[in-house]
């Protein structure tokens, strides 16, 4: 996460992909993320899965600034819980503007109710929607890494378009030694 938070300066000025695959949903990470894009200027936010910081949020700000709601006022969000809203909202998004950060982006394409052939169609629409707002603002999109045959059919769409790859790893939790007696 560390990697991750460093380049914020660059995610903030730099037109580009950043594709960032995370072990695990990794909420408190992106809340952190969000936090420090806001803090920095305006941010657009778009969620495949329907899940968005809430309460944690303004806690992450409070703690770092007293101006809170105007700084909520800088982060648009929009929810996309299929892959169509998702291409749909993509296509609506303009070329330019505030950094764009997308969350969970291949969690809409494992529908098993959709024919794998529409979502590939959607999904290459998607990263070429991608590819052309990467050109003018700074993208970061992030996704969870599985296992599994749909996850190794979708995952190289978006490491072709992405200008840089980072893996976050799931932070370690303590080791017990168990008691003896």
């Amino acid at each position: 996460m560390h990697e991750l938070m460093a380049l914020t300066p660059q995610l903030t000025t730099c037109p580009g992909i950043y594709l960032v695959i995370t072990q695990d949903r990794a909420r408190q990470g992106k809340t952190d993320l969000i936090a420090s894009l806001v803090l920095k200027g305006p941010l657009f936010v778009v969620a495949a899965d329907e899940w968005l910081p809430g309460f944690l949020l303004p806690r992450i700000l409070r703690g770092r600034t007293t101006a809170v709601k105007e700084l909520s006022r800088r982060l648009r969000t929009v929810c996309a819980s299929t892959s169509m809203r998702l291409l749909d909202s993509l296509m609506n998004i303009p070329d330019s503007g505030e950094p764009l950060l997308v969350l969970d982006f291949l969690q809409t394409f494992y529908d098993p109710n959709m024919r794998l052939a529409l979502r590939l169609r959607v999904l290459r629409q998607c990263c070429d929607r991608l590819q052309q707002i990467g050109l003018h603002r700074p993208l970061l999109v992030m996704t969870q890494a599985l296992t599994g045959e749909d996850y190794e059919r979708f995952i190289p769409f978006l490491r072709k378009v992405a200008q840089k790859t980072l893996y976050l790893e799931s932070p370690f939790e303590p080791v017990m030694q168990p008691a003896l007696f």
